[in-house]
């Protein structure tokens, strides 16, 4: 099937204004880090809304429920409900301000009510 990729993780996930984008990363079989170990290399970004984000990281905490009763043997997450750490302290994610809107053009008043436009 053409609309799979395989990924063996997320590489970085970065938070501009109402927009979410997740990098998704796959272990290169030629390219290596200093230490030896396979360097995780781009693979898929996948791009949404934080509405949608944030659903999706509810569906993930079920699937990772769902292992966890199955016997699979997971890191300890936290959960949703406690304090997000400070930027600084999350590695992975980069969180930016969204870029300043353009500031709106004066009105002109010229005694019409006809659009601008023929």
């Amino acid at each position: 099937m053409d609309d799979q990729i395989f990924s063996d993780g997320i590489g970085t996930i970065s938070v501009i204004g109402a927009t979410v984008r997740v990098d998704f990363v796959a272990l290169s079989p030629t390219e290596r880090e200093p230490n030896g170990q396979p360097k995780a290399v781009f693979r898929q970004r996948i791009v949404m809304g934080v509405d949608g984000f944030l659903r999706s990281a509810a569906k993930v905490q079920e699937a990772v429920q769902a292992l966890q009763k199955m016997g699979a043997a997971a890191p300890q997450l936290p959960s949703f409900t406690e304090p997000v750490p400070r930027v600084e302290e999350v590695s992975a994610v980069t969180v930016a301000a969204a870029p300043s809107p353009a500031p709106a053009p004066p009105v002109q008043k010229t005694g019409t009510s006809r659009p601008p436009f023929p």
